[in-house]
């Protein structure tokens, strides 16, 4: 072969080469980008004399398990995370001045106190009216927080699974194309980091296994071996009416438990956790506050010498006590302080009224609808024997421990998301140094080939002019 068709093989594999190193640079910062690598081989001629250089090959610099290791990781850190976003808000929201319990009950308790010195006082009554009022507002507002923050964490779920569904299908269309194709060019290359990419956001979702095929295709599942994407096939994910989660395969659907993981999982969990729980120990506590209040209060007299009445309402079961709670006095005369009739400045009842700070949460379960009592079971055992104060106390201690400990689960999820995505990127990410050293390279290569080729004509330019 010719000394010029040897320069021009190595002038086209720089340019191959160029070509290549441009691309990625230009794809340093695309997510999910895997570099390229040119390979060459060296040309044979006739009687196996040398015939130039060619591209043998351009290599996806990919690791497979690498990959694996950022799904594994990323579903855990997206459990933790959004657990951890939710239980500090919450956090933020029990311990606030304006809507602590505690902080209510230490101002309503001291206005009954500040009243024993003078239960005939219209000011004192005034004042312990207003802080009844103002126990009504805390329960009142706390509920209707928690109330709008399930309906959030349900918003947020049903964003998670659209996109989850959405990702599955995408994938599975990808799938499909690198099937028929056989995942060979350019375009091929490009769909596998896109697939890849599209993986790594499902796994935040959704704890997921992958499995790759031999057809260039990949199979994802959960952890329990439920199918999300087959080939070409994609499940889809449904919420059901109760919460629940259910997964569409063909025709046929079944259940999911709450062991999904990722973003999906802890939106579940804390919703039907923590969230359900804290307001259910809520309503058992404005239930207690209110009717522990009520059936002392009806055993004292007012200032109009009548039987105390109830003051608090919306207590009539304890399942949405906290939100429906009212205060139905509004006229101080009508606080029963005296144990007789008559006597305005008896304040026998009153002190009942205030040994009630430290009563235990008592709460007969026979006395309640069957239902009720069994949805409310544990949140009575938990509060059972306690004063209100103590149960809130406990409540927001056990709070405060709890988001502690998801907010290091969390740091620590990220920083393991963080070492499996450096790991994959010390093999497929795009160094910007190697890639300036490259250029230069081929642009070398480039140049000296050129000189071959100009060497090659100068020969061929001498040679012709001794026959002239």
């Amino acid at each position: 072969m010719s000394i010029i068709n040897i320069g021009l093989s190595g002038m086209s594999a720089a340019n191959a080469g160029l070509s290549v190193t441009a691309h990625n640079t230009a794809n340093a910062m695309t997510p999910g980008y895997s570099r390229q690598r040119i390979g060459f081989g060296a040309e044979v001629g006739g009687q196996g004399s040398g015939a130039g250089v060619g591209v043998s090959s351009v290599e996806r610099m990919a690791d497979n398990y690498l990959n694996q290791q950022i799904y594994k990781q990323k579903g855990s850190w997206g459990y933790n995370a959004i657990r951890s976003q939710y239980m500090a808000k919450t956090e933020t929201l029990l311990n606030n001045n304006s809507t602590s319990v505690n902080t209510g009950l230490d101002r309503f308790n001291a206005a009954l106190s500040e009243a024993s010195t003078k239960p005939q006082d219209i000011a004192y009554r005034q004042t312990i009216i207003s802080q009844s009022q103002s126990m009504v507002q805390r329960f009142n507002n706390l509920s209707t927080q928690l109330d709008s923050q399930s309906k959030q964490v349900g918003s947020q779920l049903d964003a998670a699974v659209s996109d989850a569904n959405s990702l599955m299908a995408s994938i599975a269309e990808m799938n499909d194309s690198l099937r028929n194709s056989g995942g060979n060019g350019q375009k091929m290359t490009e769909l596998l980091d896109a697939r890849d990419e599209a993986i790594r956001q499902l796994s935040s979702q959704m704890n997921v296994n992958t499995t790759y095929n031999d057809d260039g295709t990949v199979t994802i599942s959960l952890d329990q071996g439920e199918p999300l994407v087959s080939g070409s096939q994609a499940s889809k994910l449904h919420q059901t009416q109760d919460g629940g989660l259910e997964l569409q395969r063909g025709n046929g659907r079944f259940a999911l438990g709450k062991k999904v993981g990722g973003t999906i999982g802890g939106l579940m969990n804390y919703r039907d956790g923590e969230l359900k729980d804290l307001q259910k120990e809520l309503d058992v506590m404005a239930y207690s506050f209110a009717t522990q209040f009520n059936e002392t209060h009806s055993k004292g007299y007012d200032l109009n010498g009548d039987q105390g009445q109830a003051v608090f309402g919306g207590v009539d079961q304890i399942d949405g006590a906290a939100k429906n709670l009212s205060l139905l006095i509004d006229d101080p005369k009508q606080l029963a302080f005296s144990a007789k009739a008559g006597e305005p400045g008896n304040s026998e009842n009153l002190q009942q009224l205030i040994d009630l700070k430290n009563a235990p949460i008592a709460i007969d379960t026979s006395k309640l609808d069957p239902a009720e009592a069994e949805k409310f079971k544990n949140a009575i055992t938990v509060l059972d024997g306690k004063s209100i104060h103590s149960s809130y106390t406990g409540i927001t201690g056990d709070w405060a421990i709890k988001t502690a400990q998801l907010e290091a689960d969390t740091t620590a999820a990220k920083s393991l998301v963080d070492q499996a995505e450096g790991e994959r990127d010390s093999v497929s990410g795009v160094n910007l140094d190697e890639e300036a050293a490259n250029i230069m390279n081929y642009t070398q290569m480039y140049q000296a080939n050129a000189k071959v080729i100009s060497t090659a004509q100068q020969l061929f330019d001498i040679t012709l002019s001794m026959f002239r």
